[in-house]
């Protein structure tokens, strides 16, 4: 997290950079371009390899959020460890879901499916 906040990559919020989330093992990435999220990405990939761990790219997803209906015509892709990460439109983390679409439908949806 240290190495991820020291690059100065990612969203910024007035002045407070937020670039990086996490909690235990799991760890979301925001970032405002894809340039940025790859930097991000090698990042990670760096930390892994000098510390002998790796990033399960089946379990990870990316999401493009938007206010546009549409993503355009060249969609990135991301790797991590040399496995791509497949992209979505909604992934549940820490268990609230979030929506490409910048909307809470889906996430009220399965806490009030819950009850």
């Amino acid at each position: 997290m240290n190495k991820l906040r020291e690059s100065g990559v990612g969203c910024h919020v007035g002045n407070v950079l937020v670039g990086a989330l996490a909690y235990a093992d799991d760890i979301a990435l925001l970032a405002p371009t894809p340039q940025a999220m790859r930097h991000l990405l090698y990042i990670c990939e760096r930390y892994a390899k000098e510390f002998s761990i790796k990033f399960n790219a089946d379990k990870s997803a990316w999401l493009y959020v938007t206010k546009s209906k549409h993503l355009g015509t060249c969609v990135p892709q991301f790797c991590i460890g040399g496995h791509m990460i497949k992209q979505t439109n909604e992934y549940v983390h820490l268990g609230h879901v979030i929506s490409a679409s910048l909307d809470d439908k889906a996430d009220i949806w399965s806490k009030r499916n819950s009850l």
